[in-house]
């Protein structure tokens, strides 16, 4: 479940988690997917799971995330493209967490809730902002109970933001059905009021990966409900959504995705790292996870999505 960014043309993969206890620390890029260069790997920050990464400028700004032990509240922030890091916020005044969302908007981040603990999991329902790529920051909103969630995606579109699926996972290994979701929530005055939509079509999920391009929004993957309590599947499904045609308007664009068989059987993947670029969408690496041995991938794919 690798994070990163565009900068400069260049892909960032930073930080992660290969299996259950194997946890990365280092910063990586690429012009084209397949060429790779290490930028750092003693970055300060240590070895992290499920931080958010950002692009501020000619900056990249890494938020919160977890170790094996720990939960973190800091941000780091590197502004030679991954070579160095600096801490710029030691202690937030949002609480520790993982599985949070971020975007930038207008130049300022903007932090959606996310969750702490493994078993008796606690979740934020709230939206931090910084407008000074991550050292500041203040509370925009506190969000509806129910918007308190891990996995989710956040898109803005035309000055609009989109709050999308997730999980309501206790402990966070189990699933709870109940407490996934394919809600589509709303905000149109930078997220401070918000308004449910409706429901998505796409089934229930969280770890999926949304992303805005020319006015619509794509939504792939993620872990969904696998036909009992607590077994689950990974999606290989890519959907399209033009907000001007309401919440009835998304489109399964593909169910075919990492070119993944159209069979029951299937299997796609969660908490890649997804991108837009040169008319493609790219997606990095991957959680293939159900149950143990809790598989990993790094591998590479891209979708012409222009004509879609």
């Amino acid at each position: 479940m690798p994070r990163g960014g565009i900068l400069d043309g260049w892909f960032y993969v930073i930080a992660g988690r290969a299996g259950a206890t194997t946890i990365y620390g280092d910063t990586w890029r690429s012009r084209d997917g397949v060429s790779w260069e290490k930028r750092s790997s003693d970055t300060g920050w240590g070895k992290r799971a499920y931080p958010e990464i950002d692009v501020v400028g000619d900056s990249l700004v890494l938020t919160g995330g977890q170790s094996l032990t720990r939960f973190f509240n800091d941000v780091w922030r590197s502004d030679d493209h991954g070579s160095t890091w600096t801490q710029v916020c030691a202690e937030a005044p949002w609480e520790a967490r993982a599985g949070h969302h971020t975007t930038v908007i207008d130049g300022s981040i903007y932090l959606f809730s996310g969750g702490r603990n493994s078993w008796r999991r606690i979740f934020f329902p709230e939206l931090w902002v910084s407008h000074d790529a991550g050292s500041t920051w203040e509370l925009r909103a506190e969000l509806p109970e129910d918007m308190g969630r891990a996995g989710m995606q956040v898109v803005e579109v035309d000055g609009v933001i989109y709050f999308m699926g997730g999980d309501h996972d206790r402990p966070v290994f189990q699933a709870n059905w109940p407490g996934r979701r394919n809600d589509v929530w709303a905000s149109e005055d930078f997220g401070r009021t918000w308004d449910l939509l409706g429901h998505a079509p796409w089934a229930p999920r969280t770890g999926h990966q949304c992303i805005g391009h020319g006015g619509r929004i794509f939504c792939i993957g993620g872990h969904i409900n696998g036909g009992h309590r607590y077994k689950q599947a990974l999606a290989h499904d890519m959907w399209a959504w033009d907000p001007a045609d309401g919440i009835d308007g998304w489109q399964l664009v593909s169910d075919n995705a990492w070119n993944a068989a159209i069979d029951p059987a299937a299997e796609g993947k969660s908490d890649f790292l997804l991108e837009s670029k040169d008319g493609q969408l790219w997606t990095f690496g991957g959680d293939r996870e159900k149950a143990s041995p809790w598989p990993q991938d790094n591998d590479v794919w891209t979708v012409a999505i222009d004509n879609h």
